[in-house]
């Protein structure tokens, strides 16, 4: 009787603190992948932007015609690769984003399904065969 009480009165507070919990570590984690990649991505594209400066440089003191025009068609090539980093980095920020979402609406839905209400008992998990 005290439980069912206790769970009537605390199992509300109880999901709104776990689903709090849960929303800060989900943001907590997603801002450090958030950085760890865009770290990663900043070094890529800075690599390359300035390989392509190296190039132009090697192209504007070329002593010949052609190796000037091999020195630009290296420049380039790099820009071109530092264009699909750019690319690619904006295809992580979505993906990245979408996950967050879904992790985010799981989170919600597992507190959600939390036997924390009175008069709700718990319920056998089929994938665990066992109760939560």
């Amino acid at each position: 009787m005290l439980s069912k009480l206790l769970i009537g009165l605390l199992g509300p507070a109880l999901k709104v603190l776990v689903g709090k919990v849960l929303d800060e570590f989900c943001d907590w984690l997603f801002e450090r992948l958030r950085e760890i990649l865009r770290r990663r991505r900043a070094a890529s594209l800075d690599k390359a932007e300035a390989r392509a400066a190296q190039a132009d440089e090697r192209a504007r003191r070329a002593g010949t015609p052609d190796e000037a025009r091999e020195q630009e068609a290296v420049a380039r090539v790099w820009r071109e690769v530092a264009e699909m980093f750019r690319q690619e980095n904006e295809a992580l920020k979505a993906e990245l984003e979408g996950v967050r979402r879904s992790a985010d609406r799981q989170a919600q839905q597992a507190v959600a399904a939390l036997p924390l209400e009175a008069g709700r008992r718990p319920t056998v998990d089929a994938k665990a065969g066992s109760k939560p």
